[in-house]
């Protein structure tokens, strides 16, 4: 039977060390969404940028501008790139640009070449893309479709209906194995990438759209409309809870997935939790836009994103 522990820390007196932020990094455009490879730290912005910044030096490292557009109106816009990753193995980045009239594209950038791996003709509404290895990308469709695509034959391995709910976000695991989907039906979805199929659904933890998904070590997030803050169990689907006073918009596990963190209140303050003990132990207050993205470079530290162009880096106390 699956178990469930609601922790109301924002509506009681306990008491957690508060955390303020200790580098705020000024991107080109409103932070759309962050990922991360051990220093390098990648940025998708509202301002047709896909950047990435040294996690030691805070300096920018590459920057990498995309075409503007033309909107419904007619007037030249930015794009917006709504999703952005790095692949080490071939150096190379991949971004989802939003094109014309509605449409988005694939983009692979490596060695200063642009190349335009699916195009607005194609008619596809990619969410996310993540890379799976070098020649091989995941790409979820706002319809909440996921495709398996090859990247030297620009084509796809397979491609196929997860559910009929509307697609929020994907996350892969450690080894590129398992990826995690999540969608307004409030269930989380868990995918066999080498084989194209689902393996298991989580469910009973979240009731409504499920913003943000993450996966680290055996355990999976979701961060809910619902105001529920979600930690599972993989192999057994058992659940932890955590309740909000507001949406919560963004969330990310620690890389050993003792902790985890959730976007909590309407003032954009990250509370962050021992997954063991369930005990809420640090406040970071700072952030002053609605969250988009939270990644963790390791135990003590992580990085946000939000909608202004500020990412903050922040450093947890150590025990």
């Amino acid at each position: 039977m699956k178990f469930l522990i609601s922790i109301i820390c924002i509506l009681c007196s306990l008491e957690a060390a508060v955390v303020t932020p200790t580098k705020l990094i000024e991107a080109s455009g409103n932070v759309i969404d962050l990922s991360i490879y051990k220093d390098k730290l990648i940025a998708a912005t509202s301002s047709g940028t896909l950047e990435v910044y040294d996690t030691t030096t805070y300096e920018k490292i590459l920057h990498v501008n995309f075409e503007n557009i033309k909107d419904f109106m007619g007037d030249v816009i930015a794009p917006k790139v709504f999703s952005a990753d790095y692949e080490p193995t071939s150096e190379a980045y991949l971004g989802v640009v939003q094109a014309s009239n509605g449409a988005r594209e694939l983009v692979h950038v490596k060695d200063d070449i642009k190349t335009v791996l699916i195009d607005k003709e194609e008619k596809l509404y990619i969410s996310k893309a993540k890379f799976v290895d070098a020649s091989r990308i995941l790409i979820a469709l706002l319809s909440n479709e996921i495709i398996l695509f090859d990247i030297e034959q620009k084509k796809a391995l397979y491609r196929f209906q997860v559910n009929f709910s509307h697609f929020s976000d994907m996350k892969l695991n450690e080894n590129k194995t398992l990826a995690v989907n999540g969608c307004e039906s409030g269930e989380i979805t868990v995918i066999n990438i080498e084989k194209g199929n689902i393996s298991k659904v989580l469910k009973g933890g979240n009731v409504d759209n499920v913003y943000k998904v993450d996966i680290k070590n055996g355990y999976v997030l979701g961060a809910g409309q619902d105001r529920r803050g979600i930690v599972y169990e993989l192999s057994s689907g058992n659940y932890i809870r955590f309740d909000a006073s507001f949406l919560i918009y963004a969330g990310a596990l620690s890389p050993s997935a003792n902790l985890g963190v959730f976007a909590f209140n309407e003032n954009n303050e990250i509370v962050v939790f021992n997954l063991k003990s369930s005990a809420r132990l640090h406040t970071l207050k700072g952030q002053k836009s609605t969250l988009n993205s939270i990644v963790f470079k390791n135990e003590t530290e992580l990085f946000s994103g939000s909608d202004d162009k500020y990412i903050i880096k922040w450093d947890l106390p150590k025990n």
